[in-house]
């Protein structure tokens, strides 16, 4: 596995130190990393390990950056990498860009406590966001609205080998006390509130030294202008040292007899705390963010509330004077630090991380159209399932038709909508945050419109596979072009699952019928009082409301009902919408106990607990028909204005009609000849008789 590192700058700081060990560990286990930043003190370090480092000037916050995302795509094929992996807002949207163009999983980490503005929502845009405390991982899902299930508590670790453990300093001390404050110069980092801290503490012990070690960055000087104006407002240049950035954090460390942290915003984690629990060095620090993830106060080390320049001049002198609750409190600390903060754990679950999003795939399915459209899509579900085992899929589907496939076992899950309200602006930018929020790698459009490919584009799905179709065909990233062939449904959709990596096809039809509608069924059918071979026969008199061109003649099938009845002593169960209701009147006079009319009495999800009780279904081109091929039922198909080849659901006892005249394929929901529907009128009533014969007979 190739993960590629991608921060702004390889400076001194815990971020990029932590690159650094994760780099140098990931190595050790077998597995590579590409590190790409815009340079810095620690790319020597890497080039020592031999780890590839790609200089680009990623920091820049200006819209300069956008254009490095070619040059990253460039950089992301060369290697070859598996994992994107982003520590900053800068590089994360260089590295999603590229991660959308090249399929490549990206995933972040959040190592700042993000204002809530455009340019920070794309750290929770990872397919796994990895925060290092608790505190960090409840901002990104409350102010992010970043899914609790996409986020990863792993906490930052130090490699203990670097870092010898020492009573020395809790022993007569030769000199003066000398306090440690390590971070980034900022006003975030509460450096000039440390100074007026120390500048109280100074009254009460008058001999330490202090030593605030860090710089703003490339070029800037503002706050430490601040910094030493207050050191000379306080007079503190005798006890006071402003130092650069070291590499020997362990040696600063172990030099010193107390770590102060003192910043102002919550803090992510605190690296410097576990450096210095490592080192046995006592902290004070600000009561925020992840610190008391690691400082349990008065237990391990001392909190103070932020701002509180009291407070913390008061847990200095409390931990320079009392020496032996400070041993204490570094016992504990390093304790801690040793059971779970190491870098070995810290290296675990990031690999688990990356394996897991390598392993369990996001798949979204998109079908939106009518109900025997989705019982067509089930075979492709299986197809995916058997492919991706371990990955998860959702189906996008209409609020309206979902119980159909409700208990489908090859999902996890399901995002419902509205069809209708798609061409809605709000309502499509709506659909796809939820969409976005999901993280999925791929999407799988069966629908193939418009809404559908904007739906997947919006909704940030990495690798788009779909039919081409027009001028919205451009949204999708891996299109098949091959739309206008004639095929079979499945098959038809197989060109598309095969682009996604489907290899073994399979049109087997399914449905899952629940037993308390199986229970249902069995009672409704129970009222036609059928004898041991009474033959149980439904007839689908109807069509969508579009479609009135697909209706077989209702006196054909009351003609045909007759038939039956005389022949077999069957029973006839109407099935139908309840805008198909007056097609159930001409069987009003038939006797008693012979026809179950269920015109608009069953919900979708019934349908196929009631068609199992079948012996023989008679259907149009409906969704019926998919219902009876799903349930193994022995079906005579009637086709008329459509074409049997390309819409017939696959199965093995379905037997089909259709005269084929050269009006035929029409596509038309109403006729446009003089003699009405003769596709369906000149299939009769005798030879649709023959063929429920030869049905029932098999």
């Amino acid at each position: 596995m190739k993960v590629m590192q991608l921060l702004p700058a390889l400076e001194l700081g815990g971020t990029e130190r932590g690159v650094v060990d994760l780099a140098r560990a990931m190595k050790k286990e077998g597995h590579a990393t590409v590190v790409v930043s815009s340079g810095g003190a620690l790319v020597a370090e890497l080039q020592k390990m031999g780890i590839p480092h790609y200089g680009l000037p990623v920091h820049q916050k200006s819209l300069a950056a956008f254009f490095l995302v070619e040059e990253l795509v460039k950089i992301i094929q060369r290697e070859r990498v598996d994992i994107i992996h982003a520590r900053s807002r800068v590089p994360a949207w260089i590295g999603w860009l590229a991660a959308r163009k090249t399929g490549v999983p990206f995933i972040t980490t959040c190592h700042g406590h993000y204002s809530v503005h455009l340019m920070s929502f794309v750290m929770g845009w990872g397919k796994r966001v990895i925060v290092a405390s608790h505190a960090i991982g409840r901002r990104m899902i409350d102010e992010f609205n970043v899914p609790p299930d996409r986020i990863r508590l792993i906490p930052r670790g130090v490699d203990l080998s670097q870092f010898t453990f020492s009573f020395a300093k809790f022993e007569k001390h030769k000199g003066p006390m000398r306090i440690v404050h390590i971070g980034r110069f900022s006003p975030a980092k509460g450096q000039v509130e440390f100074l007026k801290a120390v500048h109280l503490l100074r009254s009460r012990l008058p001999h330490f030294e202090v030593w605030i070690v860090g710089s703003e960055g490339r070029g800037k000087h503002r706050y430490t202008d601040l910094m030493k104006k207050t050191v000379h407002q306080f007079g503190l240049e005798s006890c006071v040292k402003i130092l650069p950035p070291t590499r020997d954090v362990a040696g600063l460390l172990a030099q010193a007899d107390l770590l102060v942290l003192s910043s102002l915003i919550p803090e992510p984690f605190g690296r410097v705390i576990i450096e210095a629990g490592a080192v046995g060095t006592p902290v004070a620090a600000t009561w925020l963010g992840g610190v008391p993830d690691i400082i349990d106060h008065n237990e391990n080390g001392l909190l103070f509330p932020p701002k509180n320049i009291p407070a913390m001049a008061e847990a200095m002198y409390e931990l320079l004077t009392d020496r032996e609750k400070a041993k204490n409190f570094a016992v504990k600390l390093r304790k801690k630090v040793e059971e779970k903060f190491n870098l070995e754990q810290m290296v675990r679950k990031t690999i688990e991380v990356y394996q897991e999003v390598r392993k369990r795939r996001k798949i979204l399915v998109i079908k939106l159209g009518a109900m025997g459209d989705l019982i067509l899509v089930v075979p492709s579900l299986r197809m995916l399932r058997e492919r991706f085992p371990d990955a998860s899929i959702t189906l996008l589907v209409d609020r309206k038709l979902a119980p159909i496939v409700s208990a489908c076992p090859y999902l996890n899950d399901m995002i419902l909508v509205d069809r209708k309200k798609l061409s809605n602006l709000f309502y499509l930018l709506k659909t796809a945050r939820r969409v976005r929020r999901e993280g999925f790698d791929i999407s799988v459009d069966l629908h193939n419109n418009k809404w559908t490919h904007l739906l997947a584009y919006l909704g940030g799905v990495i690798q788009r596979f779909g039919f081409s179709r027009g001028k919205w065909g451009f949204l999708l990233n891996r299109p098949d072009r091959t739309f206008e062939v004639g095929d079979s449904p499945i098959r038809h959709q197989f060109r598309v699952l095969s682009k996604a990596g489907v290899i073994k096809f399979d049109d087997a039809l399914e449905l899952w019928p629940k037993p308390a509608d199986l229970e249902k069924a069995k009672e409704a059918i129970t009222t036609l009082e059928p004898k041991e071979h009474t033959k149980i026969v439904g007839f689908v008199m109807g069509s969508s409301p579009n479609w009135p061109s697909k209706r077989w003649p209702a006196d054909h099938f009351v003609n045909l009902a007759k038939r039956l009845l005389e022949k077999y002593d069957a029973r006839i169960v109407l099935i139908g919408s309840p805008q198909e209701a007056d097609l159930a009147k001409p069987f009003y006079s038939f006797k008693s106990g012979a026809v179950l009319d269920l015109t608009g009495k069953t919900a979708l999800e019934e349908l196929p607990a009631f068609f199992k009780q079948f012996h023989l279904v008679v259907t149009g081109d409906t969704a019926p028909l998919h219902v009876a091929a799903a349930m193994n039922i022995p079906t005579v198909a009637l086709f008329g204005p459509t074409d049997a080849k390309r819409h017939v659901p696959p199965g093995k006892r379905l037997d089909v009609l259709s005269h084929h005249l050269p009006c035929q394929p029409c596509y038309s929901g109403t006729c446009k000849i003089k003699e009405t529907q003769a596709c369906l009128t000149h299939i009769s009533v005798e030879e649709v008789f023959e063929h429920c014969q030869r049905m029932l007979g098999s």
